[in-house]
């Protein structure tokens, strides 16, 4: 029988790969480098946020950012329950307004400083935004109501069936050691569907599909540039000469961290995956209660992730790392569009028609 899906997300490496260039993207001259190097966007970037709906200027207050985010949130549940329906059940929109959100503004050192690195780390580990103080951030003191349970605990198991994957699409299997399947919104059910349509513009993709898998082939070609396998070579080197040995990529320099971290968490201990497992969600939608990590072993590992990020930060100063990068990143991209910019400029404004409707 399938199930809810749990509410607890673990922390994984896969969301968090450009970690590494974000401690020094934003401002690379904090803790003392050779310069004070902002990170602009590319033609590229440009385009792609007209194509994907943000935007690089925002200079909305936290509550219009707020404010746009719940009508979004209200038109995605809006087209879910549209598409239930066609699919023959009956779904009521979830109120998921108010949700908390944090800035770098809200940190007490600047992100992306030598100074945050030798506080916070990367921030796996650490608490940089002080949300452990005051519990889940986003736990408003009332306890999650699903409106649809009811209806789904009055079907059968096949009904049930039916339901989930109607609503978020066939429940995938994690095999360990194998690689996650890249997230695909056509076999995403109803929620899929409707995110699809709500922030990126509906079927437009589709259109220019072929111009998408060449915007992301583009993002190889940078990383195989020879300036660039030139510029990660030396940043391996000074790590290697900080003690950090075996690191090749900025962009993944983290990913082993977070495997350990979620390690140490106890997420990966067959007990608990088997108590999991074995868990009546229906029953006990929050799930069981989280494992108990080992506070010396959580303690040294924070220590060695603030070594690595020091070193890092160190390292990207010294080789004006960020700077050198978007000089390379931003060539490639301007040639990409020179070469693409009649279709690229269709794509945005189809994708644009496409949000307004």
């Amino acid at each position: 029988m399938s199930t809810p899906r749990p509410r607890r997300v673990l922390v994984l490496a896969a969301a968090v790969t450009t970690a590494t260039l974000a401690l020094v993207g934003c401002s690379a001259g904090g803790g003392g480098g050779k310069t004070d190097t902002e990170w602009k966007p590319g033609a590229l970037d440009e385009y792609l946020a007209q194509i994907y709906g943000y935007d690089y200027d925002d200079e909305r207050s936290d509550e219009e950012i707020q404010a746009d985010s719940d009508r979004q949130n209200s038109q995605v549940e809006e087209l879910v329950a549209a598409c239930m329906q066609d699919q023959g059940f009956d779904y009521t929109p979830v109120d998921n307004s108010g949700g908390v959100s944090f800035s770098s503004d809200d940190l007490d050192v600047q992100w992306g400083t030598i100074e945050f690195a030798e506080q916070y780390g990367y921030g796996i580990s650490t608490d940089p935004w002080g949300t452990q103080d005051d519990g889940d951030p986003a736990d408003s003191g009332e306890e999650y109501v699903d409106p649809n349970q009811d209806y789904r605990d009055a079907m059968s198991e096949s009904e049930q069936l039916a339901y989930d994957e109607a609503l978020w699409g066939p429940s995938v299997e994690y095999v360990e050691g194998e690689e996650s399947t890249e997230y695909d919104w056509t076999t995403a059910g109803c929620y899929g569907s409707a995110q699809h349509e709500v922030y990126e513009g509906g079927d437009t993709g589709t259109e220019y599909a072929d111009l998408e898998d060449e915007v992301n082939r583009f993002w190889e070609t940078v990383q195989a540039d020879s300036r660039m396998t030139e510029l990660n070579a030396s940043w391996t080197s000074c790590m290697a000469d900080e003690g950090f040995d075996g690191l090749t990529d900025v962009n993944e320099s983290t990913n082993a961290l977070y495997d350990e971290y979620n390690e140490l968490q106890g997420w990966n201990d067959p007990e608990y995956a088997a108590l999991a497992d074995s868990w009546d969600w229906e029953a006990e939608p929050d799930g069981p209660p989280a494992p108990e990590a080992d506070e010396a072993a959580v303690k040294v590992f924070t220590e060695k992730e603030i070594a690595q990020a020091v070193a890092d930060v160190t390292c990207q100063e010294k080789l004006d790392y960020t700077a050198r990068q978007m000089e390379i990143d931003h060539e490639l991209q301007q040639e990409f569009v020179d070469k693409n910019r009649t279709e690229l400029q269709a794509w945005a404004d189809a994708a644009s028609a496409g949000r307004d409707k």
